[in-house]
């Protein structure tokens, strides 16, 4: 039977072991996907990401949020991540020529389009209603610098069409690193104006006005998602990359302002036609910031279109 000690040390070994397995089991854990995606994407992919949870119980998605212009470094040095969404396509083509990405088709794999839109604080007091006004001398602008955030090189795109970059230059007050930092500059009247995604605009229906931009400088921007070339879990990563690409995945990109039938593009991303495909979404946006800011209107599909959650949600929060 061995000794007192002998047995003493088996008992230790045995429970050494079984230390070490519990262990390794909770480092385990549950199947956690890393998704690194754009910060303008936060409140639409936390939806879709409750419904993927719902749908496969056990599974977990932990998201990496911040400016687009921030993920390749990010990912070059970790070498970590299953799915990648930035706010534009131009940073999934990027991680695309440095071998980082593993699943993608640029003609099926666009999840939704981001639409620029013109905000100001509450009341519009400068009285802002083109992107032309930029322009105006001791407007204080909201920029993004765009080697960090999307909007950045997109507020540069539109100005340099519009023919007043320089001037815009000269009137800028900030330079955000992230867009929800220019949404929160704006609701605090830090800066006059600026451009951000409508998906942005309608996180503040009741602290700004939502002025749309003319369709020959209106940007649709393709939102791709793909999986990465270093997936742990690609069998469950493209099950989430199917739902967001899903009819499901789509309505609720809608339900955050994003577009889904927008209209053709020309070879920059910019509406290349009258923008009626993307005018009544333009309408409604407009109508629940109006609408938001004014307890005596109903929250209706008539008065807000498919914007209705969002401005119930709004409507809760303290005036």
């Amino acid at each position: 039977m061995g000794s007192r000690r002998e047995r003493g040390g088996r008992h230790l070994l045995r429970a050494s072991l079984c230390g070490l397995l519990v262990v390794a089991a909770c480092r385990q854990g549950p199947p956690a996907l890393l998704f690194h995606a754009g910060a303008g994407q936060r409140s639409s992919l936390d939806e879709i990401a409750a419904v993927f949870t719902a749908q496969h119980p056990g599974a977990r998605v932990d998201f990496s949020y911040k400016g687009s212009g921030y993920f390749i470094a990010d990912i070059a040095a970790s070498r970590m991540g299953d799915l990648y969404m930035p706010g534009e396509e131009y940073y999934l083509l990027q991680a695309a020529s440095k071998g980082f990405i593993a699943d993608y088709d640029p003609r099926t794999d666009i999840a939704a389009h981001f639409i620029t839109v013109i905000v100001t604080p509450r009341g519009n007091p400068k009285n802002i209603v083109r992107i032309e006004d930029f322009a105006r001398p001791g407007l204080r602008v909201g920029l993004a610098d765009p080697e960090a955030a999307a909007i950045g090189l997109w507020q540069e795109k539109t100005f340099i069409r519009a023919g007043i970059w320089d001037q815009v230059k000269k009137n800028a007050t900030m330079f955000a690193k992230c867009i929800p930092e220019l949404g929160n500059a704006v609701q605090l009247g830090a800066v006059d104006a600026t451009v951000v995604w409508a998906t942005t605009a309608v996180l503040y229906l009741k602290d700004i006005e939502i002025i749309p931009i003319e369709p020959r400088l209106r940007g649709l921007i393709r939102l791709p998602v793909a999986l990465l070339a270093f997936c742990k879990r690609p069998e469950l990563a493209r099950q989430l990359k199917a739902l967001i690409l899903s009819d499901q995945g789509r309505a609720i990109f809608h339900s955050h302002a994003y577009g889904i039938e927008v209209g053709p593009a020309d070879a920059d991303g910019f509406c290349a036609d009258d923008g009626s495909a993307t005018a009544l979404d333009m309408k409604w946006l407009v109508e629940a910031a109006r609408v938001a800011k004014d307890p005596t209107i109903p929250v209706t599909p008539e008065t807000v279109g498919h914007l209705v959650g969002e401005v119930n949600r709004q409507r809760l929060t303290r005036w």
